[in-house]
């Protein structure tokens, strides 16, 4: 990932698991001063990026993967599209997010099961 100018790294290298379809596609998630950026491992079956702008994310879920274990994460647009991660720390993440948001001066709802 290049950074693009006046870009910086908030956080690197967040070991996560991206699911797309039925597959939990896993990876190292960034997260910096203008967007997430999720990078597949080479060995996955699916290894496209995913790019997501602070500006189109409206909310940020906590949720249980298999309903019981508290390591998950919902990352909703505005376009109604969902994006659904497991990472460990998840609190920390979300707040780094929302953290970077508020400096940007844009508003993220942060809901909690």
């Amino acid at each position: 990932m290049e950074l693009r100018r006046n870009e910086s790294i908030v956080q690197e290298n967040i070991a996560a698991n991206l699911f797309r379809g039925m597959e939990g596609v896993g990876g190292k998630l960034t997260i910096t001063s203008e967007r997430l950026y999720f990078q597949p491992h080479s060995f996955n079956i699916q290894t496209q990026p995913l790019e997501l702008s602070l500006n189109d994310i409206a909310a940020v879920e906590k949720r249980n993967t298999l309903f019981v274990i508290p390591n998950g994460m919902k990352i909703k647009l505005h376009n109604g599209q969902e994006h659904k991660f497991v990472v460990w720390k998840r609190a920390e993440i979300i707040g780094r997010i929302q953290d970077t948001k508020m400096k940007q001066k844009m508003t993220v709802i942060i809901k909690t099961r």
